[in-house]
């Protein structure tokens, strides 16, 4: 391909929720958009594919699409109200439905989904092409056979192990050794469900016990039981999988029937390193190391940046402000905040002092948490009974005075 004498508005790199997301963003508000991948998709993705409920609001607000629409069309695999923390599978510390459902997904359907999107609102992608160079001081992108393509911003959505971001690192901007000390790591595994012996595990587990400043997993599937494990580097040397094979053993599955394990690194804290931005160049979701810092979830903050670096990006466009000020402005008010208090959630859940004591404080805490909000529960709907009485009343003496 020749494209030297092409230039865009903007070049999104990566082609994940992220990616797709702010590509979809800056297409539908008529910006001239390249959408980059070096993999051809459908491609596989590791990951357990969970979709909170904030996630889904966010995708129906940008997408017009509801859960409902996502089951029907197959992209949502399984959901369930369902959820269960436990100590090495041997305690329960908390068995819970929820207010709502939890929905799964395969990472490879859905990524799949969102960039059929993008390129349903003409957004022009290149897959299967790794890129050589970024030149993040004019935009420009290289790909191995040598041509370049050009643009006016950068967007680099393309993971944890993301090139835009090793760029900033080789210039500088960010320091290697800030950006491993809360580096995670995440492996992963699976298990069919015809090769189970009985039909069981229909809710969603999360295990503490087996590795440090982290947790174990087990998100079910319709087809398949998704297995794994997660926690900080520097806590586990050598640990994950040993950790992942205890935890598989604690559950009564046969090891002959899992699937190859397979890892990754995850940003488990690394929001705060900084800069996300230089120049007319910008990181989103796992790149600028937004992953929540206690339960790993990724794919909210993917899609939630690439909105915030959209609307960055069309109004700088539209007024010439300062770039990507206002990008900072909006992580530091909506997620920066809510991460350095989660920081200090793990600290409380992860301390010496806890794991020490084998998480009973932690149970304890969860019993006394649940019976509050049960009390609060019924105080509240015996209230809004009274007052409705009370409404009635007032209606009907009101009446009587004609």
């Amino acid at each position: 391909m020749s494209t030297q004498s092409q230039i865009y508005d903007i070049i999104v790199i990566g082609a994940g929720p992220g990616g797709s997301t702010a590509a979809y963003l800056l297409a539908k508000n008529n910006f001239k958009v390249l959408l980059v991948d070096k993999e051809l998709f459908p491609r596989y993705k590791l990951c357990g594919g969970l979709l909170s409920m904030k996630t889904m609001q966010l995708t129906k607000e940008i997408y017009n699409v509801s859960s409902e629409d996502l089951i029907k069309n197959k992209i949502i695999d399984y959901s369930t109200p369902f959820y269960e923390i436990s100590y090495r599978n041997k305690r329960t510390l908390l068995r819970n439905e929820g207010e709502f459902d939890l929905y799964l997904v395969d990472r490879t359907i859905y990524d799949n989904y969102l960039l059929i999107k993008a390129k349903t609102i003409g957004v022009e992608v290149i897959e299967g092409i790794k890129i050589d160079k970024i030149d993040i001081n004019h935009c420009k992108i290289e790909f191995q056979n040598g041509d370049t393509i050009q643009s006016k911003f950068l967007v680099g959505a393309d993971g944890v192990n993301s090139i835009v971001r090793r760029e900033f690192i080789r210039k500088k901007i960010i320091k290697s050794k800030d950006w491993q000390f809360n580096l995670g790591t995440g492996l992963e595994c699976f298990v069919n469900r015809k090769d189970l012996e009985t039909d069981q595990f229909k809710t969603l587990l999360l295990t503490l016990g087996f590795v440090n400043y982290g947790y174990n997993w087990l998100f079910p599937n319709k087809e398949k039981i998704i297995l794994g494990v997660g926690a900080l580097n520097r806590k586990n040397k050598g640990n994950f999988l040993r950790a992942l094979k205890k935890f598989i053993s604690s559950l009564n599955i046969n090891p002959e029937k899992i699937s190859q394990v397979m890892g990754h690194p995850v940003p488990y804290g690394n929001f705060s390193i900084k800069p996300v931005y230089k120049n007319k160049v910008i990181l989103i979701g796992d790149a600028a190391g937004i992953v929540d810092p206690l339960w790993g979830e990724g794919i909210y903050y993917a899609q939630k940046t690439a909105e915030f670096a959209a609307l960055t990006i069309f109004k700088h466009f539209k007024d010439n402000s300062v770039p990507f000020t206002q990008y900072e402005d909006l992580l530091r008010k909506h997620i920066y905040s809510e991460f350095k208090s989660t920081l200090k959630k793990r600290w409380l859940l992860y301390n010496r002092l806890n794991v020490s004591l084998k998480y009973y404080p932690v149970q304890a805490f969860f019993l006394i948490y649940r019976k509050i909000v049960k009390f609060l529960r019924h105080y509240s709907r015996r209230f809004r009974e009274l007052s409705k009485k009370q409404h009635l009343l007032i209606g009907l003496n009101s009446t009587d005075t004609f």
